[in-house]
C-alpha cells in the first residue's frame, strides 16, 4: 500500500493498494467501516523496522481498536507481519503487510524483507506515477519565491545573486529550498512544477 504521510511519518492518506492474497470480504469490510482509522499497525512509524501484528495488537487500547483486532481474526487477519519505508521527498511512504504466523518466525524471510522493502517502495513509487505532494503546507517565503522568478526565466545563480544583490551562495542555498518544498528532483522539474502550480509567495 502507498499513502501520503504526516509529519510523524504516519500514513495519512491511502493512495494506491494492490492485494495479493487477503480476503475480500476482508478489504471490503476495513474499507466501508473505516478500520484504517483503529488499525493499529496504521499508526507505525514508517522505516522503523518489521513490526509483528500481535505484539502490536497486544497493546490495543480503547474499544474501537479492539472491536478492529475482534474482527481481523475472525478473517483470519489475527497474525502477521509489516515492513515499511518513506521518502522524504515526495511525502510518500509504503507499507507492505504478510498475513500468517509463519513470515515473523522465519528470522531469514524477515530479514530478506527488510532489505528489499525500500526498493520495493521506490519502484511501487514510480509505477504509481502519483502527482507531488501538495506545496500549501511549504509555501515560499518571499526570498525564496523572488528567487524561483528568476530561476523560471532562465536566470543562472550567479545571474539571480547580481540581480538580487546577494551572494550566489545564498541564491544556492534558496534554490535548495525551493526544489525541495515543491518536491521536485532538481531545478528544471522545480520551474516546470512551479509554473503549473502558479506558485505565489507566503502571505
Amino acid at each position: 500500500m502507498l499513502g501520503r504521510l504526516n509529519n510523524q511519518n504516519q500514513i495519512q492518506r491511502m493512495e494506491k493498494v494492490l492485494n495479493v492474497s487477503y480476503p475480500s470480504d476482508w478489504l471490503n469490510q476495513y474499507s466501508q467501516e473505516n478500520f484504517a482509522q483503529h488499525d493499529p499497525i496504521m499508526r507505525i512509524h514508517l522505516g522503523q523496522g518489521p513490526v509483528i501484528w500481535e505484539e502490536r495488537f497486544s497493546r490495543a487500547k480503547g474499544s474501537e481498536e479492539k472491536r478492529f483486532i475482534a474482527e481481523a481474526s475472525s478473517n483470519g487477519m489475527g497474525s502477521g507481519i509489516t515492513f515499511s519505508a518513506a521518502s522524504d521527498r515526495n511525502n510518500v511512504g509504503s507499507i507492505l503487510s504478510i498475513g500468517g504466523k509463519e513470515p515473523g518466525r522465519n528470522a531469514a524471510l524477515v530479514a530478506m524483507l527488510n532489505c528489499l522493502t525500500p526498493h520495493l517502495h521506490q519502484a511501487a513509487v514510480r509505477i504509481a506515477n502519483l502527482p507531488p505532494a501538495s506545496p500549501s503546507n511549504m509555501p515560499l517565503s518571499q526570498r525564496e519565491y523572488d528567487i524561483f522568478h528568476w530561476m523560471s526565466r532562465g536566470k543562472t545563480n550567479w545571474e539571480i545573486a547580481t540581480i538580487l544583490n546577494i551572494s550566489e551562495r545564498t541564491v544556492k542555498f534558496h534554490v535548495a529550498n525551493v526544489i525541495r518544498k515543491l518536491n521536485a528532483n532538481n531545478r528544471t522539474h522545480a520551474i516546470v512544477l512551479g509554473m503549473h502550480l502558479a506558485m505565489t509567495p507566503a502571505s
